[in-house]
């Protein structure tokens, strides 16, 4: 069976500890043997949710560590380069410009961390529970808008607020009754562009979720409303997260129905069968 993790982070991130090499052969010890490396390239800034010009400067560091890093895995470890392009519709000539430049680029995985003009969920201060449900609006919103764009593959972590929302106290989440037709349209247009959505394994890590995300109750919609293409990523910033969770989230879409996992080579999807 091959074993794929299309979200890991190097120290090209700023948000990750761990060299490329370290990272992928901690997946290789877990029997994950094909790794998609997804540094963060993000539109904006995390803290003040302003522009970031140097965005794509740091970014290059993630190819320039691919390119060593690939002359140096053992044989049995399949080495892919991908991005985690964040926030593409608030720039997209900058965005399209970027994913033009690089030829080697097998994969695109589209995120939102920030609204508009906003920090990072990660460094939002939440008000109260009426504020996190609009910010949910708004999230879902954005989300929709990528998701008709057509220049990415898959679309990353639908449900990412739920991390830092709970650390608040605020039980809220993109699965409440509420933003089901926000959802299923969101799901549709990520279907009817041809695009797919990941099954992040991070969610399991997390003492408070201790699920993917999105969740099984996602999951379902998207395969009910006839998505096929789907994605595997730890998101893991450290090597003892490396590949973890990928083995069980195999598990679970097979357990779902799903027939596939996919895999990304020069933006081309590869299905391998769960069977």
């Amino acid at each position: 069976m091959l074993y794929t993790d299309h979200h890991i982070h190097s120290n090209c991130s700023s948000d990750a500890e761990d060299y490329m090499l370290d990272m992928a052969m901690a997946c290789g010890e877990l029997g994950v043997n094909r790794i998609c490396f997804t540094d963060h390239c993000d539109m904006d800034d995390y803290i003040t949710g302003n522009p970031m010009p140097e965005a794509e400067e740091l970014w290059r560091a993630s190819i320039d560590a691919w390119r060593e890093t690939v002359a140096h895995v053992p044989a049995g470890l399949d080495v892919c380069l991908g991005v985690e392009l964040g926030e593409m519709n608030h720039d997209l000539a900058r965005a399209r410009a970027l994913i033009e430049s690089v030829p080697e680029l097998d994969f695109v995985l589209a995120s939102i961390h920030n609204l508009r003009a906003t920090p990072d969920f990660y460094a939002l201060r939440y008000e109260s529970e009426a504020h996190c449900r609009a910010l949910l609006d708004r999230y879902l919103d954005e989300l929709t808008e990528v998701a008709a764009l057509p220049d990415y593959d898959i679309l990353s972590h639908i449900g990412y607020t739920k991390r830092y929302m709970l650390r608040a106290g605020y039980p809220v989440f993109v699965e409440d009754a509420q933003y089901e037709d926000k959802v299923r349209l969101l799901l549709r247009t990520v279907i009817e562009n041809g695009k797919g959505i990941e099954v992040n394994t991070s969610g399991l890590r997390h003492p408070a979720i201790l699920e993917t995300i999105p969740s099984v109750k996602i999951l379902r919609i998207y395969k009910e409303l006839g998505g096929e293409k789907i994605t595997v990523g730890s998101d893991a910033h450290r090597t003892i997260d490396a590949g973890r969770g990928i083995h069980q989230s195999f598990e679970l879409l097979r357990s779902l129905g799903f027939r596939y996992v996919c895999a990304y080579r020069k933006r081309e999807a590869e299905f391998i069968p769960l069977d």
